[in-house]
């Protein structure tokens, strides 16, 4: 199942965010926008096939910028929430 959340935001990085995720694949995209609704940055959290994991490395969040170039990238840990911060 695909859920969707919109959290609305008083700080001063981003007005609102919206992170969908599929509860089956546990694959996410977190969105952040500015005030006037323009992406500021965004995330995709990608799970590699089961074979691919290294360790209890399972997967990968990468960051993209408003211009959706490659900020940075992280691991995706077993049994760890995901860190879309």
């Amino acid at each position: 199942m695909i859920r969707t959340k919109r959290i609305e935001s008083t700080s001063p990085a981003f007005a609102a965010s919206v992170v969908t995720w599929d509860d089956e694949t546990g694959e996410a995209e977190k969105v952040e926008y500015d005030r006037e609704g323009h992406t500021l940055r965004r995330a995709v959290v990608r799970r590699f096939p089961r074979e691919r994991w290294d360790g209890d490395v399972v997967g990968e969040t990468t960051w993209f910028d408003a211009n959706d170039q490659v900020v940075r990238s992280t691991p995706v840990l077993l049994g760890r929430s995901l860190a879309l911060d």
